[in-house]
């Protein structure tokens, strides 16, 4: 069973253009998916511009395609932070 099936990778999710209901609807959404899990949001309380979430591979490549269409999100790998 591959590592990502127990622990899936954790993806950034972020509004463009400062646009916060973008990034709502998307936690509204991801709210009913077993498959999304929400492990943070970053932003005043409420109105979040980033939130990071815990998805398979395949599923962050379908939400990028998604997300390109629509141009109102990014998602990116999350990276560990580093001093080098």
């Amino acid at each position: 069973m591959p590592t990502h099936a127990i622990n899936p990778p954790r993806y950034i999710v972020r509004a463009r253009d400062d646009n916060p209901a973008a990034l709502a609807a998307f936690l509204a959404d991801a709210g009913g998916d077993p498959d999304i899990e929400l492990v943070d949001t970053i932003g005043p309380q409420g109105r979040p511009h980033t939130a990071v979430v815990a998805i398979a591979p395949d599923k962050a490549a379908a939400f990028e395609r998604r997300f390109q269409d629509s141009k109102q999100l990014l998602i990116e790998r999350d990276r560990p932070l580093s001093l080098n």
